[in-house]
């Protein structure tokens, strides 16, 4: 799942190394990663450890337990108010693929 949070852009997904009950959080930039790291660790006491990857896909990952994740997911969504991710590189390359979409259909 991919997830555009004020922290930044990640993928969650559930693969190796993962337990049966955590979750590997990616991420393309060590910026996002180490905000959001920052984050579980203030809020959840949770002291994750950054996996650097660089000749994967995404290079760098968390493994974070999917209760932890879960609560900040909850505080996210309640917390959002109308934050638009409007013309960030993120929002521009999906809305480009759409458009691209759109003209082959």
């Amino acid at each position: 799942m991919w997830v555009n949070l004020s922290t930044g852009f990640y993928s969650v997904v559930h693969k190796p190394p993962c337990k049966k009950d955590e979750l590997l959080i990616r991420a393309h930039s060590k910026v996002y990663i180490d905000k959001l790291q920052q984050l579980l660790k203030t809020k959840y006491r949770f002291d994750g450890i950054i996996l650097d990857t660089p000749d994967t896909d995404y290079a760098y990952r968390m493994i974070v337990p999917k209760k932890t994740l879960a609560s900040f997911m909850a505080i996210a969504v309640n917390d959002l108010v109308s934050e638009s991710f409007k013309n960030t590189k993120s929002w521009e390359a999906t809305y480009t693929w759409q458009r691209r979409l759109a003209s082959e259909a």
